[in-house]
């Protein structure tokens, strides 16, 4: 794992790309939509950290219990990662499944091409891996491009981008690595979860 010092501060670079890929995702949405990004977008980031770092009290409950501060500097592994996408999964069925939803579920699969874009982009960038960095920074402009000009994310594109996500990662990382195969789970899901809801009662 890389990391990036800050002043005193020294953080993993993961972490910082998906802060940064978080706010600017937010960003974009606001300057296309003109409004604020729904609250199921923040709590899904929540979730997954939470349950991503709560999880590491489960699994090592007896260092949990002699060190209570390492909960601060590390996690739950792939199983909490695991876990972390599993709850998102389950919460974005549950905000879609409530009387009161006003939420286009269309939105989850776009968001999701957000921040993952936007992820690689800065995670390949802090590595210094800057031909990586640029392949993937290519991708999410062409993504944002359909996306201002409003051209519906049908199947086959997401289909697309996630094939061509697929082949930027096998050259540059490791494609099956469990981060990356539980990523790519994440939006088969989506995609699967926005085609059902299209057929049976769509916003």
């Amino acid at each position: 794992m890389n990391y990036i010092t800050i002043g005193r501060f020294t953080l993993p670079a993961d972490l910082l790309a998906a802060f940064a890929a978080i706010f600017i995702g937010a960003l974009i949405y606001r300057a296309r939509e003109k409004k604020s990004i729904g609250d199921w977008y923040w709590n899904s980031f929540f979730i997954y950290i939470a349950i991503y770092k709560l999880s590491y009290a489960v699994f090592n409950f007896k260092m949990f219990i002699d060190t209570p501060f390492s909960l601060l500097y590390f996690n739950g592994g792939t199983e909490g990662q695991t876990l972390g996408f599993a709850g998102i999964a389950a919460y974005l069925f549950w905000v879609e499944r409530k009387k009161d939803n006003t939420v286009n579920v269309k939105e989850y699969l776009r968001a999701y091409f957000l921040f993952f874009l936007l992820y690689w982009t800065g995670l390949f960038a802090f590595s210094e891996e800057f031909l990586a960095a640029g392949i993937q920074a290519l991708l999410a402009v062409i993504f944002a491009a359909f996306y201002f000009k409003r051209v519906e994310l049908s199947k086959e594109y997401a289909i697309l981008f996630l094939m061509l996500e697929a082949l930027v990662l096998s050259l540059f990382s490791n494609l099956l690595s469990a981060e990356n195969l539980l990523i790519f789970a994440l939006g088969i899901y989506l995609l699967v979860f926005q085609r059902f809801n299209k057929e049976e009662s769509p916003h």
